[in-house]
């Protein structure tokens, strides 16, 4: 019976060390129970000050960081594939908290499963949190993964 709930895993990553770690339990988890993954990064769309918009050598960057993004994903995503894990790779733009849920809802996700660093006091206050923001609005229950010190 345990293999009829979650088989829809929404993995976010930030490429971070708190992300590989929870990148490391989603493909355990996943491969346990025969879920398929939503390997997802969301871009954080840059603000546009005035009326001049974006240059043309802040769009290069931009366009240089979506394929590094792409790479990586793919990277993950054919690491986990060798472990016979099923997964799909997903970018977003927008607010992180707010398309993690989003692509929760939309694809029918029974688990987040995401990397959290952690922070606390002022920099919790002043950063937030995006797993916070997830655990209050997403859809389906939320495991939030740290790296160990």
């Amino acid at each position: 019976m345990a293999a009829e709930i979650f088989r829809r895993i929404v993995a976010p990553t930030d490429f971070s060390d708190c992300a590989e770690e929870a990148w490391g339990i989603t493909q355990r988890t996943a491969r346990l129970l025969g879920s398929e993954v939503l390997l997802v990064h969301v871009f954080v769309e840059p603000p546009v000050y005035g009326d001049g918009g974006v240059g043309d050598s802040a769009w290069q960057v931009l366009l240089e960081a979506e394929k590094w993004v792409a790479e990586e994903l793919e990277r993950w995503a054919d690491q986990a594939r060798k472990r016979n894990v099923t997964v799909r790779t997903v970018m977003r733009r927008g607010s992180p908290s707010a398309e993690i849920v989003g692509l929760a809802a939309e694809e029918h996700g029974e688990l987040v499963i995401m990397g959290t660093h952690g922070r606390g006091g002022m920099s919790r206050v002043l950063l937030g949190s995006v797993a916070d923001r997830v655990i209050r609005t997403a859809p389906c229950p939320v495991l939030t993964v740290r790296k160990p010190e």
